[in-house]
């Protein structure tokens, strides 16, 4: 009986003991802070020197929005889709932006750039002067795209028939003669003042040079007459635009083959391709050539509803066609978007960079005005580069989640996280005068050193409500 008592209080104390445990504190997360408690952390583990940990972040799964890369959500803003959006795109008819000589109704782009940014998004937009598809309700009802006062002051110009869109009934558009002296001065003249406003400006993701051919996509189809050799168009657009917009990343419309040479010298200077016929005219390769060197655009031939009852669509063509022509930013489309969801997922992470954080080796324990050695692991899941700057940064967070201190990972260079490359860069940094206590350990992706907040979203969980992305949640600092 003894014995039989024995073993059943040894028994008591055996599960008293293993619930106690199973309510005790990782000693790591006794000092987490409020605001990371709830995280699902990394696996991390301990070099053989117990002075190195390595953390292994884990993996996010969901669609994530990223600037310079992503869906583009075409014409006005429409909040629904603000969480798979990247940014918002428009193009506009000269005739409408300076409807009298030096007379600018600004209004029209800064509205839409005003809508997109209250959403945290940027805006993207080209100018045309030739368009078949100008509608009716316009003032002149359709007739002038490059605007009236430009054949007034004696460009010389021919007409055209072509019909709404809105009822297919025919109608006359003025088009310009393209090498007329009057025109491209007049045009020259735009295109500056049109930099001198917007060149450089945080809220543009992108310009297309669209001041050529039908819809500014650089050919005469619908619109015929004499086209552009390729040196006029390099010389009078291209390099046009190139000088008018030093500090804004250009996009130049992919015409024809003809112009291969000039599209090839765009993307060498930094002006990215993109093709607006994607289904039934392209397979996105004319965009091909501005891989690893400037950012490609996909547009579809026209809405989910024609490419599918033509025949074109299908999940696997248009991922085929992404891994073909590389682009950072592709076309949305609700209904697309409504009835693809899981793959519009796919889609938005791996068009354009998606940087997933492998492991990251750090000090277990960090002493003031000691140096210590960051490895970071780093995984380029997108379909190509990064295109615009980012500077990788380390920091220590206090309780609250704000910044004690921010160091910067300078060998650690995003524009060498090539596609589909594992990347692994060692950054030497020193923490100094930091108060003695436990913090948290967070990386954080910035387009601008002088930004206060990271920018750039990585492709994994355990993110704070001001993008940093937690690693370690009890290092201690002495």
């Amino acid at each position: 009986m003894k014995r039989t008592m024995l073993l059943i209080n040894l028994l008591v104390m055996i599960l008293g003991t293993a619930c106690q445990k199973a309510t005790l504190i990782n000693p790591e997360q006794a000092n987490t802070p409020n605001f990371a408690r709830k995280a699902s952390f990394s696996t991390q583990s301990y070099n053989a020197d117990s002075t190195t940990l390595t953390v292994y972040p884990t993996e996010s799964t969901e669609l994530i929005t990223n600037p310079g890369k992503g869906f583009v959500q075409y014409w006005d803003f429409d909040g629904t889709y603000a969480d798979q959006i990247s940014t918002g795109y428009s193009r506009y008819d000269w005739s409408d932006i300076e409807p009298q000589q030096g007379v600018f109704n600004w209004s029209l782009i800064d509205s839409e750039i005003q809508k997109f940014k209250a959403a945290g998004k940027k805006f993207a937009f080209g100018v045309m002067c030739a368009n078949t598809a100008r509608s009716m309700s316009t003032p002149d009802k359709g007739k002038y795209v490059t605007p009236k006062w430009v054949f007034t002051a004696g460009a010389k110009s021919r007409t055209i028939q072509t019909t709404y869109w809105e009822t297919n009934q025919l109608f006359t558009q003025v088009i310009p003669v393209w090498t007329d002296a009057i025109f491209l001065a007049k045009l020259n003249q735009f295109i500056t003042i049109l930099g001198q406003r917007y060149n450089g400006s945080k809220d543009i993701a992108f310009i297309d040079i669209r001041s050529y051919g039908n819809w500014g996509e650089q050919h005469t189809y619908e619109i015929n007459g004499v086209a552009l050799t390729a040196k006029q168009l390099l010389t009078q657009h291209l390099q046009v635009y190139k000088t008018a917009f030093p500090n804004t990343q250009l996009i130049t419309p992919w015409g024809t083959t003809d112009y291969n040479g000039d599209y090839d010298w765009a993307v060498q200077n930094g002006i990215g391709i993109r093709s607006d016929g994607i289904f039934k005219y392209s397979n996105g390769s004319e965009c091909t050539r501005a891989a690893g060197k400037a950012p490609a655009i996909f547009e579809y031939t026209a809405n989910y509803a024609w490419i599918t009852s033509e025949g074109y669509w299908s999940p696997d063509t248009l991922n085929k066609y992404i891994e073909i022509g590389k682009p950072s930013y592709i076309q949305f489309d609700p209904e697309m978007y409504t009835a693809n969801k899981d793959l519009y997922t796919q889609v938005a992470n791996r068009v354009g960079y998606h940087f997933v954080l492998k492991s990251v080796s750090l000090p277990a324990a960090i002493k003031n005005g000691s140096p210590y050695i960051i490895q970071t692991e780093v995984l380029n899941k997108g379909v190509t580069n990064i295109y615009q700057s980012c500077y990788p940064a380390i920091a220590l967070l206090d309780g609250a989640g704000n910044v004690v201190q921010k160091q910067w990972l300078d060998s650690a260079n995003p524009s060498l996280w090539l596609s589909d490359t594992v990347v692994k860069q060692q950054s030497a940094v020193t923490f100094a005068g930091v108060n003695p206590g436990n913090y948290t350990v967070a990386v954080g992706l910035f387009v601008n050193k002088t930004d206060i907040a990271p920018t750039y979203k990585l492709g994994n969980t355990n993110k704070t409500t001001n993008n940093w992305y937690i690693l370690n949640n009890g290092v201690t600092v002495n």
